[in-house]
């Protein structure tokens, strides 16, 4: 088939794709991660369209427009679509700025009949997005997963595909045979219709599970989670005030982060109720076991974050230590004879400054190292990154 055929194809796979996600997601209305993965697909028809209208002469340049900005979107609303689903903020507002880079830089060339003068920019902010996308798709929640994964690997090639073409197009140029066979409308469409068909089932089933198998941390009730602790917004909100006044009067402060081991193998062996009941089992531990003015958030289902006043990084250890002491004596519940372990870092304001963020991230990554190691373990995050 030639390259427009090819096309054309592409795009029809990429409307029935989208109208099918999009219409599940319109009748789910609490799923903030699926209408920013809508937001994808709605892209991706715009793109369709965009392309499809700049196929009919010069005179229709504008659909370039459409076409570059929309490719911009829908690997950024999917990247952003998976930060939410991570429990993170969108940050939604950086799609729509390098879009409107896009769109300038076009208007710019295309109306002097230059059709792929803004394609480097488009594609660099696309592979930008696509290998976001995919680190957000193999951490937190969606790693745990196994279409997560299968996301985040589909984005990575996105991301790998399109750095390649923009390496071929400033080095060959679009008239060049090879930049032709390998990074021509065709190759790119053969490519977006595998990765299209890949990635749309893996967020409907994503999706699906989620809607349909809420942990108990995904609930809220007001400020706090379903499990009883401080939701993942209310805890930043506070927390940050807490270490804007210590900073003021420099006093110690730890983040400590904590992660349920094994919670999937759990859901899966035990059922979801089984998995609910050691999240609220996790929680009533932390609850009793931290400092009383200590502060406790909930960023996903199995995950915690607790701030507390500390002199020194021995205390904030000692205090992990009695965490991890007071979760092993009791089972989840007399039904479940689970005993549950946990993998637990530590940051403080002595080594890491006064950053939420900075606190928060090397707790993460630290958890992580962790659980790759077994888990069920204690590291103290000595130096910042």
């Amino acid at each position: 088939m030639d390259s427009t055929t090819l096309f054309i194809v592409s795009a029809l796979i990429v409307v029935l794709c989208g109208v099918s996600f999009i219409l599940n997601t319109a009748l789910n209305r609490n799923d903030p991660a699926g209408k920013l993965w809508s937001l994808a697909f709605i892209a991706g028809i715009a793109v369709a369209f965009g392309y499809g209208v700049a196929i009919i002469g010069a005179s229709s340049w504008w659909g370039l427009i459409v076409g570059n900005v929309g490719l911009v979107v829908v690997s950024g609303a999917f990247w952003s679509g998976s930060r939410v689903y991570n429990s993170r903020e969108s940050l939604l507002w950086t799609v729509g700025a390098a879009g409107a880079v896009v769109a300038i830089w076009t208007l710019i060339t295309a109306p002097g009949g230059d059709a792929w003068g803004a394609s480097a920019v488009t594609w660099v902010a696309m592979a930008a997005f696509g290998a976001l996308g995919g680190s957000e798709a193999l951490r937190g929640r969606l790693g745990r997963n196994i279409n997560g994964r299968i996301l985040g690997l589909s984005l990575w090639i996105v991301a790998i595909y399109t750095s390649a073409r923009v390496v071929a197009f400033v080095a060959l140029g679009t008239d060049d045979r090879d930049f032709s066979r390998f990074f021509g409308t065709g190759s790119a469409s053969i490519v977006n219709m595998s990765l299209i068909v890949v990635g749309s089932i893996a967020i409907s089933i994503l999706r699906a599970e989620k809607l349909g198998n809420n942990a108990v941390g995904d609930f809220t009730d007001g400020i706090h989670s379903a499990a009883g602790v401080m939701t993942s917004s209310a805890f930043v909100q506070a927390a940050t005030d807490h270490i804007e006044r210590a900073d003021r009067w420099q006093l110690g402060l730890a983040v400590i982060g904590a992660d349920i081991d094994n919670l999937p193998e759990i859901n899966t062996a035990f059922g979801r109720t089984a998995g609910d009941a050691a999240i609220a089992r996790f929680a009533q531990t932390l609850r009793y076991s931290s400092p009383v003015m200590a502060l406790i958030g909930h960023p996903a289902a199995g995950s915690f974050l607790i701030l507390v006043s500390v002199s020194s990084a021995t205390e904030a250890r000692g205090i992990t230590e009695r965490i991890q002491t007071a979760l092993v004596d009791e089972p989840v519940t007399d039904s479940f004879r689970i005993r549950l372990t946990a993998s637990f870092a530590i940051a403080d304001t002595f080594d890491h400054g006064y950053e939420l963020g900075v606190l928060t991230s090397a707790v993460t990554e630290a958890i992580r190292t962790l659980k790759r190691g077994g888990g069920n373990d204690i590291t103290v995050v000595s130096e910042a990154v």
